[in-house]
């Protein structure tokens, strides 16, 4: 049976989901507050002090931010990043363990679907020695993501200590699946032919992966965001209807399904799976700057810009994706420009953003940066037919033929 255990430094994965990467331990122990009352609404200085919060302790001033964030928690109950932030910081206190637990779970309840908060309740339910429970907490999160390696792979470890070992090798034959040094030797080859820019080869291959008739459903749920970040998005969107059979809530598969459907240009099916990511998990900032992208190609600008105000601000890749969709739709090439580029330096497997590119610098009149994100469009499968239209626009800018 593979064992693998798991330190409370994974809190750091659930953190990462919602925060920019922040940094080190806290050494100073902070006093607990009396609860104070729960507000309706969530006070309009919520964000600030989250983002002076979150500023503090990654210049390690964590006890200083968990001084400034206990007064806000009442305040905010329906913010579930500065509770998530708040229980970090108190889990990593040591001495404060109920109310990091706390918080984990009124983040939980804010936002049900959340892998990153039931992460963290989950790890301050293992600090707190409640083996039972914390276990609980990671089926939820191979509920919500199947794909977990570091959820089957701790469960693999509760189980064990609750003497279920049927479970717990089961769970870990699971995460031995879902290893990522085996995720990456599966796809291996995707990834190549993409760097190498052979679009037909790796739609090829991205059929080919698709036919398994072998493989667990986990597997097509890797599948369709691997096939997503090589641009192979029609086939995105089939490994990931093979992965919603089997988990219809499936938070990985459904995001990659709607972007792969909103990069294919089909908005009426997007719309309609990224509803339903939202009514799973409405404050979801990814389905939430999905939901903009969708609203900004079909022309609704000013609903797009209200759906973008739901999402706090930070450097998402999606969110300035989003805010360059809207920038664009809005004729401010200039401004959808710096979104875009801003969006492909924080995440390179945004390939469809070289499209977007292309299109702001022919409107721009910049038509030999408009042929190079037109020729970039050419090695992605999914942008083919987009990278020949630009080329073609690009070149009569130009003046070529």
């Amino acid at each position: 049976m593979q064992r693998i255990s798991v330190s409370i430094s994974l809190a750091a994965i659930s953190l990462a989901v919602f925060l920019a990467p922040l940094s080190v331990l806290a050494k100073k122990q902070v006093e607990a507050e009396p609860p104070a009352p729960v507000y309706s609404k969530d006070d309009p200085g919520c964000r600030d002090a989250l983002a002076k919060a979150a500023t503090m302790f990654a210049a390690n001033k964590t006890a200083e931010a968990i001084a400034l964030l206990r007064p806000w928690s009442a305040k905010c109950m329906h913010n579930a990043q500065l509770h998530l932030l708040l229980s970090t910081m108190l889990l990593r206190l040591g001495n404060a363990k109920a109310e990091a637990q706390s918080e984990a779970k009124i983040a939980c309840d804010i936002s049900p679907n959340s892998t990153a908060a039931h992460m963290q309740h989950a790890l301050t339910l293992m600090a707190m020695d409640k083996t039972s429970s914390a276990k609980d907490e990671f089926e939820r999160i191979t509920q919500i993501d199947p794909t977990s390696y570091d959820a089957w792979s701790t469960l693999s470890d509760l189980y064990g200590r609750l003497n279920e070992m049927d479970k717990a090798k089961a769970a870990g034959e699971k995460a031995g699946i879902l290893d990522p040094s085996a995720r990456r030797a599966k796809f291996r080859t995707l990834h190549s032919l993409r760097t190498a820019g052979k679009a037909d080869a790796l739609r090829n291959e991205a059929a080919r992966l698709l036919s398994s008739d072998t493989d667990p459903p986990e597997y097509f749920d890797q599948l369709a965001t691997e096939a997503l970040a090589v641009g192979a998005y029609n086939e995105a969107v089939q490994a990931a209807n093979k992965a919603l059979e089997k988990f219809p809530s499936s938070a990985s598969a459904l995001k990659a399904k709607a972007l792969g459907l909103v990069f294919a240009n089909n908005f009426e099916e997007a719309r309609t799976t990224v509803d339903k990511m939202l009514s799973i998990s409405p404050d979801d900032y990814d389905a939430l700057s999905i939901k903009a992208m969708i609203l900004s190609d079909q022309g609704h600008a000013d609903e797009s810009e209200l759906c973008l105000k739901k999402v706090a601000s930070d450097r998402r890749p999606l969110l300035l994706l989003a805010r360059g969709k809207l920038a664009a739709q809005r004729n401010e090439s200039q401004e959808a420009i710096k979104n875009f580029e801003q969006a492909l330096a924080a995440d390179q497997s945004l390939l469809v953003v070289h499209s977007c590119l292309a299109d702001a610098f022919i409107k721009t009149g910049r038509y030999e940066d408009a042929l190079s994100e037109a020729k970039e469009c050419q090695r992605v499968p999914g942008l083919r037919a987009l990278g020949n239209d630009y080329e073609t626009k690009a070149k009569e800018g130009m003046g070529q033929k």
